[in-house]
C-alpha cells in the first residue's frame, strides 16, 4: 500500500505543535511531502524543521501535486477558498475549526467534497477526548435519558491569541465565539446527538480588550487592531424542546485561568465534561460517580487525524461529518446575527 501523500496549508503554531507531531509524523503510512504558507519565511522554516521536501506560497501551485491529503490550518477567513481548491483538485481534505464561517460556505464545502468524491473533515479533536468517549458510553446506555438542557462554557480570564488572525474580524469572522466556543458546542452538540437548532439568541461584547484592565497571559495583542468580540453569549431552542445556554470569552474576571465545559442536564441524570461526572438517582437515593475512560487518550488531535487516514483507507464516511459541522455553524453564526440585529434568530437547516 503506498503511502498518502500530504500537503499543508498553513505554518503556524496549531500545525507545529499538534498537527505534525507526532500527528501526521506519527503515522507510518502517511508522508508530508509540501508545506505552503504566504508568510514564505515561515513555510521554509517549517519544511526546515520537519524534513518537508517542498515550500509553496500560493497553495494552487502546490496543488498540481496531486496529493492525496491537504491539512488546512489557516485563518478562518481563509478555509473556505483553501478547502475548495483542495476539493477540487482531488484531495481528502481535514480543516481545522471552525470550518467556515458561515453555513452558506460549509454547504459549499460539502457539496464540493460529494461532486469530487473526496472525504472532508472538520478537525474537531475534543470529540476524541477519552472523557467524551466515556461519556457516550453512558449515554448509550440509557443513564441520562433525554437531555432537556445543556450548559457550555468557553471562558478565559486573560487568554487572548496574540496572532491578528484570530483578533481581525476581517481574517478570523470572529472572536472567542469562532476560536474556542466551537469546540465546547461541538463537544455539546456531540453528546446530545446533534439536535436540531431552531431558535437563536445572542449578544456580544468588547469589555476589556481594548483597554489595560487585564494583561495579557501570553503576551500583548494589538489592541487597535482587535475588531471581534471578547465575550458572547447565547440562549438556543432546539425542534426536541431542548434548551443550551452558552459563554464564551477570552477576557473577564474569573477565578479559573480557562473554564472549557459542558453540562448536560437530562430526565435521569446529569453529566459533566470534561470531568466525565455525572449525578442521578434511583429508588428515591441520589447518586453520583465518573464515567471511566475504557482506553487513555493521551493526544486526540493525533487520534483525529488517525481517524481521519482510517476512514480514507477502508472507504468509510467522514469521522466528523459536514452535516453535523452545518448545525454547529448555524449556532454561532446565528448568534452573531442576532447580536448584530437584536432580535431572535430562526435556523431553518
Amino acid at each position: 500500500m503506498s503511502k498518502l501523500r500530504i500537503g499543508l496549508i498553513g505554518a503556524g503554531d496549531i500545525v507545529r505543535r499538534f498537527h505534525l507531531t507526532p500527528g501526521w509524523l506519527g503515522i507510518p503510512d502517511c508522508e508530508v511531502v509540501a508545506a505552503c504558507d504566504i508568510r514564505e519565511d515561515a513555510a521554509k522554516a517549517l519544511a526546515a524543521d520537519f524534513r518537508i521536501p517542498q515550500v509553496f506560497t500560493d497553495y494552487n501551485e502546490m496543488l498540481k501535486l496531486g496529493l492525496d491529503c491537504v491539512d488546512v490550518c489557516t485563518p478562518n477567513r481563509i478555509h473556505t477558498p483553501a478547502v475548495l481548491a483542495a476539493l477540487n483538485a482531488g484531495a481528502h481534505v481535514l480543516c481545522e475549526k471552525p470550518l467556515a464561517v458561515s453555513v452558506a460556505e460549509v454547504r459549499q464545502m460539502a457539496e464540493a467534497a460529494e461532486r469530487n468524491g473526496r472525504m472532508l473533515m472538520t478537525a474537531q479533536h475534543m470529540r476524541f477526548t477519552d472523557r467524551c468517549a466515556a461519556l457516550r458510553k453512558v449515554i448509550a446506555s440509557g443513564g441520562a435519558g433525554d437531555f432537556y438542557h445543556a450548559r457550555v462554557h468557553a471562558l478565559r480570564r486573560n487568554w487572548v491569541p496574540l496572532a491578528r488572525g484570530f483578533i481581525d474580524r476581517k481574517i478570523s469572522g470572529g472572536g472567542p465565539c469562532m476560536d474556542i466556543g466551537v469546540h465546547a458546542l461541538d463537544t455539546a452538540m456531540f453528546l446530545m446527538d446533534f439536535p436540531k437548532p431552531v431558535r437563536v439568541t445572542g449578544k456580544m461584547s468588547v469589555n476589556f480588550a481594548r483597554g489595560w484592565d487585564i494583561p495579557g497571559g501570553w503576551g500583548e495583542w494589538d489592541r487597535e487592531a482587535f475588531s471581534v468580540e471578547d465575550h458572547a453569549c447565547g440562549f438556543v431552542h432546539f425542534d426536541n424542546g431542548a434548551t443550551m445556554v452558552l459563554e464564551m470569552s477570552w477576557l473577564q474576571h474569573q477565578k479559573e485561568a480557562e473554564d472549557l465545559s459542558v453540562s448536560l442536564f437530562g430526565r435521569k441524570g446529569s453529566m459533566q465534561w470534561p470531568s466525565g461526572e455525572y449525578q442521578t438517582a434511583a429508588n428515591g437515593v441520589l447518586l453520583a460517580g465518573t464515567a471511566t475512560p475504557g482506553i487513555a487518550v493521551e493526544k486526540p488531535r493525533t487520534e483525529q487525524i488517525r481517524a481521519f487516514v482510517a476512514a480514507i483507507r477502508e472507504g468509510r464516511p467522514s469521522p466528523v461529518p459536514v452535516s453535523q459541522t452545518v448545525g454547529v455553524i448555524a449556532i454561532l453564526e446565528a448568534i452573531y446575527q442576532s447580536s448584530e440585529q437584536g432580535r431572535e434568530i430562526a435556523i431553518s437547516l
